[in-house]
């Protein structure tokens, strides 16, 4: 996958979909250029629609198919957690004053008394 947030499905049936505008215009070009003959002769008009008919259904059936593509993505994606942000830099660990040993006390019972 190129990002997180792009789908390619979405981003194939812009394509598709300036293609098919461009063969629309295509043929309404031929109808418009063929009119007499396809109203006056039958088999020129099946012949046309079948050719034609079958181009334009063969490109809705993909652009479906890539739209039902498009959607699961998407409920995918909405369905992904966000990465968390990176953290800011840990601060350094304080360090531990080092520990005083305690040194035996003297008790009375263990020292010497001199007398004065």
């Amino acid at each position: 996958m190129r990002d997180n947030g792009f789908n390619k499905y979405r981003a194939a049936m812009e394509i598709l979909q300036r293609g098919r505008d461009q063969m629309a215009d295509q043929i309404a070009e031929d109808i418009l250029d063929q009119g007499e003959d396809l109203l006056d002769n039958p088999f020129t008009f099946n012949d046309f629609l079948e050719s034609q008919g079958t181009r334009l259904h063969f490109l809705s059936v993909v652009l479906s198919h890539l739209e039902l593509l498009a959607e699961a993505q998407d409920e995918r994606l909405a369905a992904m957690p966000r990465p968390k942000p990176p953290k800011a830099a840990a601060a350094k660990p304080r360090k531990r004053a080092p520990r005083t040993k305690k040194l035996p006390q003297n008790t009375s019972a263990d020292t010497p008394t001199e007398d004065i």
